[in-house]
């Protein structure tokens, strides 16, 4: 069992949903992404020697891959400043040149981002 390619794999899936009118697969949807979280969790806990792994998840081709990864080294991983640094660089792209809710979206967690992690602000 590969966590990173275990989160990989539910993240291609997601990349693709467009279904936000059907509540069975939105739930499906919801679900995958709390398998996600679980998984960077995992990793986090469990399987440190991973962590370089999944954080060049980083630079995947896929926006959506990358956003989703750089939630998760925030939200659930210590890493490398580096790896911060690429994270809040993707979200912040996203929020500003994003032409779909999508941008509002990250604006709002930025804002609450930086109220608990101010020094975060300043990693450019």
């Amino acid at each position: 069992m590969n966590l990173v390619q275990d989160y990989l794999a539910l993240a291609t899936e997601i990349a693709s949903f467009n279904k936000y009118d059907n509540k069975t697969l939105v739930k499906e949807y919801n679900r995958k992404i709390s398998q996600m979280r679980n998984l960077a969790s995992k990793i986090e806990q469990s399987n440190p020697d991973l962590k370089t792994e999944f954080c060049n998840l980083l630079s995947h081709k896929n926006n959506t891959i990358r956003l989703w990864v750089s939630h998760h080294i925030l939200e659930v991983m210590t890493c490398e400043k580096k790896f911060r640094k690429s994270a809040l660089k993707e979200i912040r792209n996203i929020a500003k040149t994003d032409k779909t809710a999508n941008s509002l979206g990250e604006k709002l967690w930025l804002k609450e981002w930086y109220k608990t992690h101010p020094e975060d602000r300043w990693l450019r």
